[in-house]
């Protein structure tokens, strides 16, 4: 049964937010949640699920940022702002990465300022009890003759996450893979983006080693 936290907090730094999409994805949810109370209270009177489509999308505090001084500023002011709304339990920042690559050319100031950054987060993370969920980007790097993929910001900044779970292709399926974690050992596993969010995969759901 999917779990819908009662205020999620998003930041773009893309400008890739759909409303609509976000919808489809809502849609998608209510009905699930039907299916698995029916199911569940087969053999009872079911529960009828009082949850609406926009219900979900009016749990979203939606912010557009369109440089990295707005996302600083932004951060900066998570703090107040999930004291004014406590019922917000998950911050997404998608990404964390983009106008840091764009618009900064000063490397070791962007470490010092993205390293103060994940501190924020982590301190938020702990301070409120929620989720922080921070999207990378990857580049190309050239190491031992060859090009290979890299993580955007760099190895510094992937050790500040608790848990890093990286997304890539294998052959004509996706995976996720667990590359970090406290409490979980490393493994990959399948899905597949669908118009009603994400699913397992149809085709296996046998976890291979990632390359």
């Amino acid at each position: 049964m999917p779990v819908i936290p009662k205020f999620l907090y998003a930041t773009d730094t893309e400008g890739s937010f759909m409303v609509e999409r976000a919808l489809q994805i809502a849609e998608a949810c209510v009905e699930d949640m039907e299916e698995y109370t029916g199911y569940m209270h087969k053999h009872f009177k079911a529960n009828q699920v009082q949850m609406k489509p926009k219900d979900i999308l009016e749990n979203i505090f939606y912010f557009r940022v369109c440089s990295y001084t707005e996302q600083i500023a932004l951060v900066n002011h998570l703090d107040k702002f999930i004291s004014e709304n406590k019922d917000v339990k998950v911050v997404i920042v998608d990404s964390i990465t983009f106008h840091f690559r764009q618009d900064f050319d000063d490397l070791v100031q962007r470490t010092r300022v993205l390293s103060e950054m994940a501190l924020k987060f982590m301190k938020l993370a702990k301070k409120f009890s929620l989720a922080v969920v921070l999207l990378n980007q990857v580049t190309t790097k050239y190491t031992e003759g060859s090009f290979q993929l890299a993580l955007a910001l760099g190895d510094s900044w992937s050790h500040s996450c608790t848990n890093r779970v990286i997304l890539y292709w294998n052959g004509d399926e996706r995976y996720a893979y667990i590359d970090k974690s406290p409490s979980l050992p490393s493994a990959s596993a399948s899905y597949t983006i669908t118009s009603r969010g994400l699913r397992n995969s149809s085709s296996s759901s046998k976890r291979v080693k990632m390359m």
